[in-house]
């Protein structure tokens, strides 16, 4: 004989069948939440950018081991106080030319290193920063002196705080290949993308030469350094000159306090 059980009918056991499905229904909702819950939080913790925030001591190494496996400057320190960084390196190469001194003050957009090792993450990591850069006249001369390409043979530069002067023999080609013994005048000038040489003056045997001369040697010669090579946003705010260098600064600040490390081509010093 059939048995209809109503919604309301209690079974054999004594429980209310409605009750029960309603009952474990809610249950497997329960096991799925927490399922989901379990991954998710795997995949916080077991992500790089969740990973547990560093100490100041442990950035600063961290940074410090980037910075210069990625420059090989001469020497290399970084300092981290919170949420802020400070770097300070000597004798890093730029588009050829070496750099006597690069100064960055940076703002942390995390204090949570990525764990990846490449120096795009940590580009990742600032939001802001402001850079300074000098390069000396002897360090100019002695790239031009070995890298003589763009037209140029012996050019030497003379650095003032009105500008620079430069000297040397230059080969131009248009219908017929031309070699003069030229001299220039100018200054650097900041861009986004790098330093360039403007208000360039070009004179052959004493006399200025015309635009299109001037024109046709900045296009050689520019951008003199590129900013690329550099993974940071850097900000720049003057560019001042001396009779020995040039410094293009935004004027970073250096810390009074926080961590420090001390970068050596050997790795972290001790």
């Amino acid at each position: 004989m059939k048995r209809n059980i109503a919604a309301g009918s209690r079974g054999r056991d004594g429980r209310t069948m409605r009750g029960y499905g309603i009952r474990a229904h809610a249950g497997r909702k329960i096991l799925l939440f927490m399922a989901a819950a379990f991954i998710v939080s795997f995949a916080l913790f077991a992500s790089p950018r969740y990973c547990a925030a560093m100490s100041d001591e442990e950035m600063a190494a961290s940074l410090a081991d980037k910075l210069g496996g990625e420059f090989s400057p001469e020497a290399l320190f970084v300092t981290v106080d919170g949420s802020h960084a400070y770097a300070e390196a000597r004798g890093v190469v730029l588009s050829g030319v070496r750099i006597d001194t690069l100064r960055l003050e940076a703002i942390l957009a995390d204090t949570k290193l990525p764990e990846d090792d490449e120096i795009e993450s940590l580009a990742s990591l600032i939001a802001y920063s402001w850079g300074e850069v000098v390069m000396l006249e002897r360090d100019i001369n002695s790239y031009f002196k070995s890298h003589e390409t763009r037209g140029f043979t012996g050019l030497v530069a003379k650095f003032a705080p009105t500008g620079f002067r430069a000297e040397g023999l230059y080969t131009a080609k248009f219908l017929f290949t031309l070699r003069m013994r030229l001299r220039a005048t100018g200054n650097f000038a900041l861009k986004p993308d790098g330093v360039y040489i403007e208000d360039a003056s070009i004179f052959v045997e004493g006399l200025r030469q015309p635009g299109f001369l001037v024109e046709e040697i900045m296009e050689r010669v520019n951008p003199l350094i590129e900013w690329d090579e550099i993974p940071f946003k850097i900000t720049f705010k003057t560019i001042y000159m001396d009779g020995t260098s040039a410094t293009m600064t935004g004027e970073p600040r250096v810390f009074d306090s926080g961590a420090t490390a001390v970068w050596e081509k050997e790795g972290i010093a001790k």
